[in-house]
C-alpha cells in the first residue's frame, strides 16, 4: 500500500477560489453546499463568509474505493 501526502496552502477556501480550482460554475458550487456534497466550515453568523473545507473533501475522497 502506498501513501499520498498532499499539502495545502490552506484548510479552507472561499466559494470563489474553489471555483477558480476546479472550473465549476458558482451555481454548482451552491447546490453542492446547499445538498451536503461539499463540507464548508460551521459559521458564527448568517452572514458570515461560507468556506469550503478542503481537509474534509480529501479526507472523503481518499476513503473513496478505485475502481
Amino acid at each position: 500500500m502506498s501513501s499520498i501526502a498532499i499539502q495545502l496552502a490552506s484548510p479552507y477556501c472561499t466559494k470563489k477560489k474553489y471555483a477558480e480550482a476546479t472550473g465549476q460554475s458558482m451555481g454548482a458550487i451552491n447546490q453542492a453546499v446547499a445538498s451536503g456534497k461539499l463540507p464548508i466550515m460551521p459559521k458564527d453568523s448568517e452572514r458570515g463568509a461560507v468556506l469550503i473545507n478542503l481537509v474534509a473533501l480529501f479526507k472523503k475522497a481518499d476513503a473513496q474505493r478505485f475502481v
